[in-house]
């Protein structure tokens, strides 16, 4: 009889511990299900951004986890896959797809660019010694002049040859590439350079920031230099 006691005890409690065992277990593993739907529509959203698949982005997620995310930790998604591309055709489709997104990005740049520029120089009227244009020149026989002011080896010694090239009745646009440069920055590097400030008020030389003109127009190049024809076009300028 004592025996029968204790094996109903033991039974009782053995079932109670399975209960509170399964309760405890069940909330984790719904935690778990929570978190993997919410990763789960975070890689959609973030796919759908890009205009990309949950595959196409499951892939990118996966390429930076390797080789290319250490050495391009900040490269984009469309990037990424384009140089990672197992066939010429996907290569083609994402190098559209990232020209249509910088093009776009571009003009709202530009866009916002010129406003804020309108504004500046309403609030600060009296800065006009080395002003900086909004705009690319389309006027016939002027230089276009694209240049870094850091990590560029050659730019400054070639910055020397084009402005000896260009006399004081050819005017040069020159355009600063880089991102998150500031127009002081810009009027800074014109001083240490000894651009010339009165050719400047003058419109012989314009300061301008590039927004995507070097990439849209050069190839690469850098420093380079264009003249513009009679037709409107750009030719490559040998000096």
């Amino acid at each position: 009889m004592c025996y029968s006691k204790v094996f109903l005890l033991f039974i009782s409690l053995f079932c109670s511990l399975s209960i509170t065992f399964a309760s405890v277990s069940t909330p984790i593993n719904q935690q778990g299900l929570n978190v993997n739907s919410v990763n789960q529509q975070k890689s959609v959203q973030q796919a759908s951004e890009w205009g990309l698949t949950t595959e196409e982005w499951n892939r990118y997620t996966a390429l930076m986890e390797g080789e290319r995310g250490i050495w391009s930790p900040n490269l984009d998604p469309l990037t990424t896959l384009g140089i990672e591309a197992k066939t010429e055709e996907e290569k083609v489709k994402y190098a559209r797809m990232l020209a249509k997104r910088f093009r776009a990005r571009v003009l709202k740049e530009i866009e916002f660019d010129k406003i804020y520029r309108q504004e500046y120089e309403k609030m600060y009227p009296e800065e006009t010694a080395f002003s900086v244009e909004p705009h690319i020149s389309k006027s016939v026989g002027r230089v276009i002049y694209f240049t870094r002011l850091d990590n560029c080896d050659s730019c400054k010694a070639d910055l020397g040859k084009i402005l000896s090239h260009v006399n004081s009745q050819t005017p040069i646009d020159m355009f600063i590439v880089g991102d998150n440069i500031s127009d002081e920055a810009i009027r800074k590097w014109a001083k240490e350079n000894h651009i010339d400030a009165s050719k400047v008020q003058r419109k012989l030389i314009t300061l301008n920031h590039d927004n995507g003109y070097w990439f849209k127009y050069s190839f690469g190049k850098m420093p380079a230099a264009y003249q513009v024809r009679g037709d409107g076009q750009w030719q490559a300028l040998t000096y």
